[in-house]
């Protein structure tokens, strides 16, 4: 007998309350896609440019790099908030080294600038390149 009375309350429940209940499950599902989207892994090969200013020139080199991602933030050296708007991911730092960092993520192509201080000089860094998800 308590089991049937205690089945109705709980079907009256989710009857009264599916709309309530439903909007919740939405709510986690979106907030859930937004990070997955945003949290992601890029490996990206091209063509690197190193350059120690005072040298005797540029080195240039077949590189293969792994950008990550997570939440929207590149993890590097320095954790850089990037800017994900138009089909594109935007990163720019001024801390510790100046750095511009772009993905097109229509043709997948990346620039990537770095200049700073390592101890023995300033350089510079260039890469470009076609990047795959991981």
């Amino acid at each position: 007998m308590y089991a049937r009375i205690n089945a109705m309350i709980v079907n009256l429940f989710f009857k009264q309350n599916s709309k309530i209940l439903f909007f919740f499950i939405v709510i986690f599902y979106s907030c859930n896609l937004i990070a997955i989207q945003k949290t992601v892994t890029y490996k990206c090969t091209g063509l690197s440019e190193f350059e120690l200013i005072g040298s005797s020139g540029k080195k240039e080199e077949v590189k293969s790099i792994e950008y990550k991602f997570i939440e929207g933030v590149l993890h590097d050296l320095n954790n850089i908030e990037c800017n994900w708007e138009n089909n594109m991911i935007k990163c720019e730092s001024n801390f510790l080294n100046i750095r511009n960092l772009t993905i097109n993520l229509k043709n997948n192509e990346i620039s990537d600038y770095i200049s700073g201080n390592k101890g023995f000089g300033v350089y510079v860094e260039n890469f470009k390149g076609k990047c795959k998800k991981k």
